[in-house]
């Protein structure tokens, strides 16, 4: 007998006959808690989530995510599904219930003269990279090649080539996905056009998606890399003059903003280790030397501590921050906030944030995106994602070591953020992929999706109308 967690809050015994069906009919593992491979296959990247499913399905292909989704759905089980595993709230895992884990649906097949690539769902940023690049391709995706492509994806996906090429979501041409009802269906915009709409967007509200279908462009053998270190006590002229310069900046620069401080790694020097900085970071998407006279002037808003913008390939950069997020060795909570201006007083509201940070949660960097160029100008009601018509995102990170500072932490992200939501009233929701939305329920999601939010609840109905996939910022089925 194994008991396992419902979606009734219940509990029930599954006999042993179950389970050896089951076994029987995957062609991957099932794992239970006493099964060595048990601890491996429920970890996820953020080290603050310790939860213990039941049983872990560990899917070696589609056949295996159809048959799991119909045994959860008979059964009712509260289900958990990894992708990546990356996501912040941690919700790629559950207590008590079941997982569905993804990690060998990884393999990446590029047509390099039609510039497609076919994605597995269990596929990371990093496994897409490796094989574009050989092609001198890229796929628009997200900035830590660790991150999961399917959370990535239907969450939106912001990027180092968003001014040029839009978000993942943007460049999307097809999924196959198996839906809470076991079917395998096939959704773009010429079949099932709805479930297309709603899966660029909408989370994985509406299924598994066990294959992604991208376009891919052209990318320069490097590209350039704007990366000017400057002091904190410079920070406040560095982030206007980084503000005033992207309004007039062209689409091939995307560019993020960090408030960080410069761990103590051997490609720093040590007598900066430790050092409260701010980085004006950007990627040209072009020529390197074209990008090299564009990106100049932020290499001159203030005196220069450290300056390593260079030329660089593009999987390289895709890499920069892996060493200072170590997958599931670091605690972390993040909170996200879309904001439609960027004024003096809240440029130095957040400057005030960030030399107010905790000094033990300081491995990740405070992130302020530019939001510009392509993926701002598709309507906000062409796909599920919300996000279109604003023009900076502000990332509350925290990363730490020691569960002790969990609740110290924890509060600073959620003083910070509610300061800055309450007093310049920035009011529409956030990016739920880098957002710990777990703690602000449903409202939340109601305000992030907006006027897109009816649309998605219906389609909820029509796809998942008993909440099976409901570990999300879940839009849950009309009453």
């Amino acid at each position: 007998m194994l008991q396992i967690a419902t979606l009734d809050d219940d509990t029930i015994s599954l006999p042993a006959e179950s389970l050896e069906a089951l076994r029987s009919s995957i062609r991957g593992e099932v794992i239970c808690q006493d099964d060595t491979a048990y601890d491996l296959a429920r970890g996820i990247f953020n080290g603050m989530i310790d939860r213990h499913p039941a049983m872990i399905i560990r899917c070696s292909g589609v056949a295996d995510v159809m048959r799991a989704v119909r045994f959860a759905a008979e059964h009712r089980l509260l289900t958990a599904v990894r992708g990546g595993g990356h996501g912040i709230a941690g919700t790629a895992v559950c207590d008590g219930g079941l997982m569905i884990n993804l990690e060998r649906l990884n393999s990446v097949r590029v047509d390099p003269q039609a510039k497609i690539a076919w994605v597995g769902g269990g596929a990371a940023l990093g496994d897409v990279d490796h094989e574009t690049a050989a092609h001198g391709l890229a796929c628009p995706g997200g900035v830590v090649s660790t991150t999961g492509v399917a959370g990535l994806t239907t969450g939106g996906g912001y990027g180092w080539l968003r001014g040029k090429l839009g978000m993942s979501i943007d460049n999307l041409r097809a999924v196959e996905i198996v839906t809470a009802d076991g079917q395998f269906r096939r959704a773009s915009e010429a079949e099932n056009p709805d479930l297309f709409w709603a899966v660029r967007g909408g989370g994985g509200n509406f299924g598994i998606v066990t294959t992604f279908e991208f376009n891919l462009h052209p990318i320069e053998p490097e590209v350039m890399l704007c990366n000017p270190i400057y002091a904190a006590e410079h920070a406040r002229e560095v982030l206007r003059g980084w503000r005033d310069f992207m309004a007039t900046a062209p689409d091939e620069l995307t560019t993020e903003f960090f408030f960080w401080t410069i761990p103590p790694m051997d490609h720093f020097p040590e007598e900066l280790h430790g050092k409260d900085v701010v980085v004006p970071c950007a990627v040209y998407y072009g020529p390197p030397e074209e990008g090299e006279k564009v990106i100049q002037p932020l290499r001159e808003l203030a005196p220069v501590l450290l300056d390593i913008s260079a030329p660089m390939p593009f999987v390289e950069i895709q890499q920069m921050f892996d060493p200072y997020l170590p997958y599931g060795e670091v605690i972390g909570y993040w909170k996200a906030l879309y904001m439609d201006r960027m004024n003096d007083d809240m440029a130095d509201t957040l400057v005030d944030h960030f030399l107010d940070r905790p000094k033990n949660g300081r491995i990740c960097p405070l992130v302020l995106h530019y939001l510009n160029g392509v993926s701002q100008r598709v309507p906000n009601d062409a796909t599920a994602f919300p996000g279109r018509n604003w023009s900076y995102l502000m990332e509350y990170n925290l990363t730490w070591n020691d569960p002790a500072d969990d609740e110290s932490c924890i509060a600073w992200v959620r003083s910070a953020w509610n300061e800055m939501r309450d007093k310049y009233q920035q009011h529409g929701g956030a990016y739920l992929n880098i957002d710990s939305y777990s703690d602000d329920g449903l409202a939340w999601v109601k305000e992030t999706f907006g006027d897109n939010f009816p649309r998605l609840q219906a389609l909820k109905d029509q796809y998942d109308p008993m909440n099976l996939f409901r570990l999300n910022p879940n839009i849950p089925p009309s009453e």
